[in-house]
């Protein structure tokens, strides 16, 4: 199964049942089997899947046919090759999504690729994760500012309801953090505009402005 270079998504076709479509790394259940099984990919006859185990280690690989597949209800929203956020505003970083299986809850094993290179494994629950785009994360700004004493970013959020928005962090001072107006309390500023602006009031003030960290 070929993967994408930059998000790692299944390059396979849709394959259907009925009115069913089913897509490589979708969790599923398997009829006359126990446990939940991936779908890998279609094949290697017609109206035939190759499954695996959806379990993180001791992963077992058989044939299933298209007619036995069936739906979970509590389906995960992710799949293998979704590139994920944390669904907090503050995040950065995103992951790709490698397998996922139920651990109490839909749990999903993620890999990043550390600035030297190394890959970073960890795991994470499911209901804490967005799936987007490298679109997305290219699209979003990520600015550098310096001014004396003061070394800052403006960023823009990528997921959660602040999507859009932007902060302003600043390392002026030990356990300096986000730039806030209002005690202790993140500004979310709705524009670059309003961001440098924010950035502006910091740098003026006789000190460094308490912050979040």
């Amino acid at each position: 199964m070929a993967l994408s270079a930059q998000t790692g998504t299944a390059q396979v076709p849709d394959t259907a049942s009925g009115d069913e479509v089913f897509r490589a790394g979708e969790i599923v259940g398997v009829e006359g089997r126990p446990g939940e099984w991936e779908l890998m990919e279609p094949g290697p006859g017609p109206d035939v899947w190759t499954v695996e185990s959806a379990r993180l280690e001791d992963r077992v690989s058989e044939q299933a046919a298209l007619s036995a597949l069936q739906r979970l209800p509590d389906a995960p929203h992710l799949r293998r090759g979704d590139l994920v956020m944390q669904s907090y505003p503050e995040q950065e970083r995103a992951a790709v999504v490698g397998a996922v299986f139920r651990l109490g809850q839909w749990v999903a094993e993620k890999s990043y690729t550390l600035p030297d290179g190394k890959v970073w494994r960890t795991m994470d629950s499911v209901d804490r994760l967005e799936v987007v785009t490298p679109q997305q994360l290219d699209a979003a700004i990520r600015l550098d500012l310096t001014h004396g004493a003061h070394q800052g970013r403006i960023v823009q959020a990528v997921v959660s309801s602040r999507a859009g928005k932007f902060r302003v962090v600043c390392r002026c001072a030990p356990g300096a953090g986000e730039v806030c107006r209002d005690g202790r309390k993140v500004t979310w500023c709705h524009s670059l505009e309003s961001a440098r602006a924010l950035w502006d009031w910091h740098i003026s003030q006789p000190a460094p402005v308490d912050s979040t960290s």
